[in-house]
């Protein structure tokens, strides 16, 4: 009996050594199930949050968390790794990661900082608005594949419904004054393109006319399809005249505009008296421009990234405005800010929104125009302005599309990030703070 107790005395202390061992080596038993990457969803569409987790890893060991879309323009990756702590849980919103192409904890990082192949900006469309992405996700422990799992996120288009709009159009139905179009333009070419969204709007609500003035995930395929996506009409005319002829050929008329604005006000479910113009990029004084000199037609306006001004196309003075065929007024885009006559945006008689990222290399004044459009405003600017800290320019894209970071330094790209999803918000408060009774 004695030497039985000896036995078990022995045997148990050789447990307790080998896994002390154990533990000192590393070689952690993984918790019971396996590991399981968790991603919570709020919507299905490209542009929705998401968190990701990863639970039941070993403790103690790094983990490899990789992101892998599929799109209709090719594949875009990204990498980060974690150190997995003894709860053998990795949450990606609260966990700083060891090394990524990020900073700072943030749940849907995985999917915003990816990087793919070089693509023109139709393809660039084509894969991130209009068409489905299949992202899959895995986590890597020592090498070994873990867990893996994969998400289907709809596209930007899913959520809205399109069709061309020709001069035709605009020219057709109640013959208003200021439905006129320039003849040069034929009735055939195409105007712009009208998005409402899905399902089919009940109620009326505010329109917007998008003057699209820039490239990348900020230009206004992209813009206008997340905007329709949250719920209002949008018909956009691309800044330098109608589709088809070359760039900078021909200025943006008022006489166009205004035609594209009766036609979207006459639109069913667009309120004719909830009209706000957005312009995108360099096109923003046009917006503004628009929403100061019709007040009585334009209720409210978004600009983001650009001048505050009307700026001449070029120092020599070509002009990004004609009326009538005559070039409008425009400054000079050499002259300091200070010597440069700020549009009145006192004059728009809704809200507005002004947004500028610190970071801006496009424009590095941008910000600079965005506080001189803010005293033009006056005693509202308050809670017009948006400086967004150590963003770059492309600040207006939707949020979680992978698009003009990767070549940015990881802080400046998680702060562009922070910024695309601060400024949704805004549109969207602005747009639904805008609904008529």
């Amino acid at each position: 009996m004695i030497g039985r107790a000896r036995s078990r005395r022995r045997a148990r202390a050789t447990v307790v050594v080998l896994a002390a061992a154990a533990a000192l080596s590393g070689c952690v038993t993984a918790p019971a199930g396996g590991a399981q990457i968790v991603v919570a969803r709020f919507g299905n569409g490209t542009a929705d949050p998401v968190v990701v987790s990863v639970t039941g890893l070993r403790p103690g060991q790094d983990v490899v968390l990789t992101a892998t879309a599929s799109t209709l323009a090719g594949e875009w990756h990204s990498r980060a790794l974690y150190a997995v702590p003894p709860t053998g849980m990795v949450d990606t919103s609260s966990q700083q990661p060891i090394t990524a192409p990020y900073v700072r904890p943030d749940a849907g990082a995985l999917l915003w900082s990816m990087s793919g192949p070089p693509v023109s900006q139709t393809q660039l469309e084509r894969a991130w608005a209009e068409g489905p992405v299949r992202i899959a996700l895995t986590a890597q422990q020592q090498g070994v594949q873990v867990a893996t799992t994969h998400v289907q996120r709809l596209p930007l288009a899913a959520q809205s419904a399109e069709r061309d709009v020709s001069v035709a159009d605009l020219t057709r139905g109640d013959g208003a004054a200021g439905d006129a179009v320039p003849p040069a333009n034929g009735p055939g070419l195409r105007v712009g393109t009208l998005y409402t969204p899905l399902p089919t709007l009940v109620h009326p609500r505010p329109g917007v006319l998008l003057i699209d003035g820039d490239d990348g995930a900020a230009a206004g395929a992209f813009a206008a399809r997340r905007i329709a996506a949250i719920g209002f009409p949008v018909l956009t005319l691309p800044a330098f005249g109608p589709e088809g002829q070359l760039p900078g050929s021909a200025a943006l008329s008022v006489q166009t505009f205004d035609a594209a604005r009766a036609w979207l006000a006459r639109r069913p479910g667009v309120d004719p008296d909830r009209i706000v113009v957005y312009g995108t990029g360099p096109a923003a004084p046009l917006a503004l421009w628009f929403a100061t000199n019709e007040p009585a037609l334009v209720y409210g306006a978004i600009a983001a990234s650009g001048p505050t001004a009307e700026l001449c196309a070029s120092a020599a003075g070509a002009p990004s405005l004609l009326d009538e065929g005559r070039p409008v007024p425009c400054a000079d885009p050499d002259r300091a800010i200070a010597d440069t006559p700020i549009l009145a945006l006192d004059r728009i008689p809704g809200p507005l929104l002004l947004a500028c990222g610190t970071a801006d290399e496009l424009l590095p004044s941008a910000c600079d125009w965005i506080s001189a459009g803010a005293a033009a405003r006056g005693s509202r600017a308050a809670g017009d302005t948006f400086f967004a800290d150590g963003s770059a320019d492309e600040l207006s894209a939707p949020p979680l599309i992978p698009v003009g970071l990767s070549d940015l330094p990881p802080q400046t790209a998680q702060a562009t990030e922070d910024a695309r999803v601060a400024f949704w918000s805004r549109v969207t408060a602005l747009l639904e703070g805008a609904i008529g009774p």
